[in-house]
């Protein structure tokens, strides 16, 4: 590569990069508000729809339960998928910050990816209710849940962003 090449490129890196923890938050809201407000919903809209099942609940009851979860789970699924905003260096003010970005968007990711997990184990549950069926899907949502809303929690917060989208 010639050095106008290396001098382009490095140029177009650095504009990749957001200039500070507040701006690459801000900028992870935009991108991922309406995809994490849908992911929220759909895992809700699963455990509504299960705690309203009867004791005995019907064909017509599990089969709706099966078409919730799945679409729920394509949501969720894709919450899995964001990209890693990067962040240029930061003062050593911004130092905290920058590092905590980075683990809230792991966080939000691994924890869309095991409730994408919990709503297949629903969905299981839905095509043949057991209670070990059911055990899996409360133990995976207990996980997602609680890295979901560490994850998205903490990019509201570095946002400064209102009504993070919790479960």
């Amino acid at each position: 590569m010639t050095r106008a090449a290396v001098t382009l490129l490095a140029i177009a890196l650095a504009g990749c990069a957001t200039s500070s923890p507040q701006t690459a938050a801000s900028t992870f809201v935009g991108e991922h508000l309406a995809g994490a407000a849908r992911a929220a919903t759909a895992v809700k809209a699963g455990e509504v729809e299960l705690a309203q099942l009867p004791s005995r609940p019907t064909r017509a009851q599990l089969e709706r339960l099966v078409r919730t979860a799945g679409a729920g789970r394509g949501d969720v699924a894709a919450a899995g998928k964001w990209h890693i905003v990067e962040i240029s260096p930061a003062s050593s003010e911004e130092g905290a910050e920058e590092e905590d970005l980075p683990r809230a968007e792991s966080q939000a990711t691994q924890g869309a990816t095991e409730l994408a997990t919990a709503m297949s184990a629903l969905q299981a549950y839905a095509r043949a209710p057991s209670a070990s069926a059911l055990a899996r899907y409360r133990s995976e949502l207990a996980a997602g849940r609680e890295q979901w809303n560490e994850g998205i929690s903490q990019l509201w917060y570095l946002a400064h962003t209102p009504n993070a989208p919790t479960l």
